[in-house]
């Protein structure tokens, strides 16, 4: 059996509110903390999604971004985007395809 885990930056409007200047960052490395702990544990793969403008049901922009940094941070994990937006006039398959594989290569083989 294989576990993995999905990252989407689910910030709740109670965080936001609370701390408006750092509650985005403070998330944001509270997911790095979750997949450093995932590798650890043995876990196969971490997704991350690519959304934008939404209040509070996902924060992560930049997929691509935060896969490369926890792949430095980690050693077994295997790394993927959830959602992705492959349309062309969006993302270009060209650019789709050079992130795709720095990605791989600077992870040693491990994107999916």
């Amino acid at each position: 059996m294989e576990f993995g885990i999905f990252n989407s930056l689910y910030l709740p409007r109670m965080l936001r509110e609370r701390d408006p200047e750092h509650a985005e960052q403070k998330r944001l490395l509270d997911e790095v903390e979750w997949v450093k702990a995932a590798d650890r544990a043995g876990f196969k793969y971490t997704w991350a999604t690519e959304h934008h403008f939404l209040t509070e049901y996902s924060h992560l922009s930049s997929n691509e971004t935060f896969l490369a940094y926890v792949a430095a941070l980690t050693r077994r994990i295997h790394i993927g985007t959830g959602i992705f937006n492959v349309t062309p006039p969006v993302n270009h398959p060209a650019r789709v395809a050079e992130r795709v594989a720095m990605l791989d290569n600077l992870s040693q083989g491990r994107f999916e």
